[in-house]
């Protein structure tokens, strides 16, 4: 392997690997290991560390929106000349002296202009009026993820994401370049492709300029392929979410193309389900085939090289070897080299005769060579050739048959094995291939329409001769056609032809093959139809998928194969049976199987994919037939193997979607009409809360509701291409419990069902007690929880926006005052609330007034405490605390008793906030005395004063968010007593 690696990228060794400003991340070890040479991700150094945002301000565009802080200059010049700097204020507006204000914040610069010399030539005649950008306003972003320095950067109001990811010093190796996320401040949200940016002609939403407040999301790398070889940016590359496979000509785009012109093999490496890595070499340049984990190899096809011999065709790497290492065949392939369904009868040697210097083919008996029997010498330039099965079942396809039949040329731009078999024809008219059994038997058989393989494009000459050592099989194999030997005779089951003869079976069989129980070859008349063969259901294994098996047929005369479906369920169940014919296959798959298969195809991302071999139709069984010495493709059992792509393709066109309330819901496929109950149990049964009373069946654009439990109910059936949906029954109880504690007789959880009242709950509870205070209940929420948090949070972002403000206008700012500000947005961001809600919880007057009485939702707390002797003082006061209760105390007199209040107490906006969660405002200073009755379990509350942060001109009232926050620190106060 090591050889092999330093073959593969000899067109690396001059190339030094590019530096990058982050060391190698466990995704670059990976791919560097496997390609053999240093690989790096894509774009992280294109993403310079540069701390700050743009400084530049440049030529600005007419269509440039302003923004509040935003500094203009403005000059007169006619009967009135002046020139000015002038700041858009807070509220947005441009104040110029015998004007009235003009509403800038929002409009671009260009309708500024013309609004402002409207507005200057009706209050002045003959002055024009001339507006530019001075200074750009400062916005705050926030990044984060993956990045060096997460957080709050400054920029201006310019900056696009790209500035942002540089000024948070770019995205680390473990960060998505594909996926980045910009959420706006109003809830909008985008995803951002940074590959349109660093790709050559690139563009997108990552140019684009950010607002304030905006958030740039970086989530972790995603799917990636590497590409490595001779191609001009070999690295690592994320996949975009919504192309999670990519074909051979985007893998070469994204890697800048080959280094030299000409053709190129293009060998894939990919990870399988077990782990291993397993290479296949890839032609077809549209078909998406590159996904996460994958590797490319690009090399040229010919390269001048001596003391070399050449592997090519059907195997993992091909390309040269050292001689010096593979003097002879055994020391240039070895069975791990074979890609899976190697043909082992034939192979071909190709070699220069050392006279004339021209290429002969020689056939190689491949199965001797690995077995040790046979192992010919190697010459230097000496070429081996591996054929697969799918090459070989080319030999029987139309095109050749085609040419067999009235040797006329090929089409323009055929495949170049075929033009050479045309002229081999033309030239030897009466020869075996023109006038033999072959060529007679060929007028009345149909082929494939399989497209030529590469290895008749890349070696011409190939089939003609293959064709020339091959004998037609009509029987006793798979896939009945033409099959070289290295061998001059072929032998099966008694019978034996020469090569370029016709050989056949005369035993008539069936043949099992998948999940059952004994799969493998049984004569027809111990199996004459499905159910015979199928022993009434007893031959197949437990898990067999119940709805849909496949009957193989091959037309003797013509070849021509046919794939018939039918269920297995019916089958065992005595209610469907089919004759079978020689030679049928009978194909059943495990239920498992066919998910693994459907699913991929149909979205689920439960299942992973199953494999389907890369061979044309008929993978031959688990149990082979009676092997063919020379000439037997060599094949795939169905149990776990490769499912061949006919067959999966016949699963995945008959699909029925099952979705809703069952316990696998997916993709189903069925062999014609099936009930709905069948579906239903393939899809492992209905959940415990299905409606079964109300199955939806779409059907040829239209829906109906079927009812499954009533007696008498008709079999229902449907049919590839519908869909079922088993629906929930509405559920009984909410999803999560109930907790009531305190002064009831039974506290704890309860499941309550939905439209429970608080009243039924205290009397499953078992009442109140005694002592019980009900006015003071404490009624909580989650929902009104998360709604004060966001309060608070939008709260925090205001006061923010408006420092940022302040400080862009250039206003002097009081480092006290600064901090002071920082630590209220401190405050709020830790702030608690306990989402507490106000209730009528007195049993007594809930009857009398049920409009009253609460609906429970899940994670409701209510806590019903006993009767207290005290009132608490919180907020601004010197020392607050719980003090005893005594009737008549007025607020004042609490406040008092807390030492009370502080500097910064706002008298004005103090609160009482009832036992029962209501406020209600109070006053206390001593010119203006109101009496208010305090009850027991009572908090006075007295609020920070808001007139420090009047300098910040915030747009809402501060003093609103202020007291929003004692309020919140006070009911934790409450609940802690």
């Amino acid at each position: 392997m090591a050889a092999l690696i330093l073959w593969t990228h000899a067109a690396l060794a001059a190339e030094p690997a590019r530096p990058s400003p982050h060391g190698q991340s466990p995704v670059e070890a990976a791919f560097s290991a496997r390609a053999g040479t240093p690989l790096r991700a894509f774009g992280y150094d294109q993403l310079p560390d540069t701390p700050g945002g743009t400084a530049t301000l440049g030529a600005v565009q007419a269509d440039y929106r302003l923004g509040t802080g935003d500094t203009l200059s403005v000059m007169l010049r006619g009967q009135k000349t002046a020139s000015k700097r002038v700041v858009i204020d807070a509220e947005g507006r441009l104040l110029l002296e015998d004007l009235r204000p003009v509403t800038a914040a929002g409009r671009t610069l260009a309708e500024l202009r013309e609004e402002v010399q409207a507005a200057m030539s009706a209050a002045h005649l003959d002055v024009e009026v001339f507006v530019s950008l001075a200074e750009v306003r400062r916005i705050g972003v926030f990044v984060l993820g993956p990045v060096r320095r997460p957080g709050r950067v400054e920029l201006t109001a310019f900056a696009t994401v790209l500035d942002a990811l540089t000024a948070a010093g770019g995205v680390t190796a473990d960060g998505s370049l594909r996926s980045v996320r910009l959420v706006s401040p109003g809830g909008g949200e985008r995803t951002i492709d940074l590959y349109r940016l660093l790709m050559p002609g690139g563009g997108g939403a990552a140019d684009e300029r950010l607002r304030d407040g905006d958030r740039v999301l970086v989530p972790p790398l995603g799917p990636t392929v590497a590409v490595a070889g001779a191609v001009k940016r070999p690295g690592i590359y994320e996949l975009a979410a919504d192309r999670p496979r990519l074909t051979l000509a985007e893998m070469g785009e994204l890697a800048g193309g080959p280094v030299r012109p000409g053709p190129a093999r293009a060998l894939r490496l990919a990870i399988g389900a077990d782990g291993a890595e397993r290479g296949e070499e890839v032609t077809d340049a549209g078909t998406p085939l590159f996904g996460d984990g994958d590797l490319l190899l690009l090399t040229p096809r010919q390269e001048n090289r001596r003391n070399t011999v050449r592997l090519e065709g059907h195997v993992h790497r091909p390309g040269p070897r050292e001689l010096a290492k593979a003097r002879s065949l055994r020391g240039l392939v070895r069975a791990e080299d074979l890609r899976p369904e190697p043909y082992l009868p034939f192979a071909a040697l190709a070699t220069t005769e050392p006279r004339s210097r021209a290429r002969a083919l020689h056939p190689i008996d491949l199965a001797a060579v690995l077995d040790g029997e046979s192992d010919p010498r190697l010459a230097e330039g000496d070429t081996l050739i591996v054929l697969g099965a799918e090459d070989v079942d080319f030999l029987t396809s139309e095109p050749v048959l085609a040419l067999l039949r009235d040797g006329k040329p090929p089409p323009a731009g055929a495949c170049r094995g075929l033009e050479v078999l045309a002229r081999t024809l033309a030239a030897e008219p009466q020869g075996t291939l023109a006038r033999g059994p072959q060529a007679r038997a060929a007028a009345t058989m149909t082929g494939s329409t399989a497209p030529c393989p590469p290895v008749f494009d890349e070696h011409p000459d190939l089939l003609a001769f293959a064709l020339g050592h091959a004998t037609l099989v009509r029987s006793g194999v798979p896939r009945p056609g033409f099959y070289p030997a290295a061998r001059p005779t072929v032998a099966m089951g008694g019978a034996s032809a020469p090569r370029g003869g016709i050989l056949e079976s005369e035993a008539p069989r069936v043949e099992l093959i998948g999940h059952v129980r004994h799969p493998g070859v049984r004569p027809l008349h111990a199996a004459s139809s499905l159910r015979r063969a199928l022993a009434d259901g007893e031959a197949m294994l437990p898990g067999i998928y119940p709805l849909l098996g496949v009957i193989e047929r091959h037309d003797r005369r013509t070849l021509a194969r046919q794939l018939i479906a039918f269920s297995p369920q019916e089958v065992a169940a005595g209610r469907f049976d089919r004759h079978l014919s020689d030679h049928d296959r009978i194909h059943l798959l495990s239920a498992e199987r066919v998910r693994a298969l459907v699913a991929p195809a149909t979205g689920d991302p439960r299942a992973p994919a199953a494999p389907v071999a890369a061979a044309p139709p008929g993978a031959p069984a688990a149990e082979a037939p009676p092997p063919l010495p020379a000439s037997a493709p060599v094949g795939a059992p169905m149990g776990g193997e490769p499912i061949d792509p006919a067959i999966a393709a016949l699963f995945l066109e008959r699909v029925v979607q099952v979705r809703g309330a069952v316990l696998r819901p997916g993709a189903y496929p069925v062999a014609g009409p099936t009930a709905i109950e069948a579906l239903i149990d393939a899809a492992d049964g209905a959940t415990a809360g299905a409606d079964l009373t109300a199955v939806e069946v779409t059907a040829a654009a239209q829906r109906r509701l079927v009812d499954l439990v009533r007696p008498g109910t008709v079999r229902q059936a449907v049919a590839a291409g519908d869909a079922i949906r088993v629906n929930a029954a509405p559920a009984a109880l909410e999803s999560r419990a109930v907790t009531i504690a305190g002064a009831v007789r039974r506290p704890g959880s309860y499941d309550v069902t939905r439209n429970e009242t608080l009243s039924s709950l205290i009397e499953r509870a078992g009442g109140l007690t005694e002592e019980a205070y009900p006015a003071g209940t404490l009624f909580t929420r989650a929902s009104e929880r998360r709604r004060q948090k966001e309060e608070f949070e939008q709260g925090a972002r205001t006061i923010e926006r408006a420092l940022v403000r302040a400080k862009a206008k250039g206003d002097t700012v009081n480092p006290d005052d600064a901090a002071h500000t920082r630590q209220l947005v401190a405050e709020l961001r830790s702030a608690e609330p306990l989402g507490r809600i106000v209730v009528e919880a007195d049993p007594t007057v809930l009857k009398l007034r049920p409009e009253l009485n609460v609906l429970l939702e899940s994670d409701d707390r209510i806590l019903i405490p006993k009767r207290p002797l005290t009132v608490a003082v919180a907020g601004e006061v010197l020392r607050p605390a719980a003090l005893q209760f005594r009737t008549g105390k007025a607020p004042e007199d609490y406040i008092r008793e807390a030492g009370g209040t502080t500097r910064e107490a706002d008298e004005g906006r103090a609160y009482l906030i009832l036992p029962d969660g209501r406020a209600q405002p109070m006053a206390i200073s001593a010119w203006n005395h109101t009496v208010t009755a305090v009850p027991p379990g009572s908090v006075v509350v007295v609020p920070r004063d808001p007139k420090p942060f009047d300098w910040l001109e915030l747009s809402k009232n501060l003093g609103s968010i202020l007291s929003s926050l004692a309020i919140t620190a006070a009911s934790v106060s409450v609940i802690s007593r």
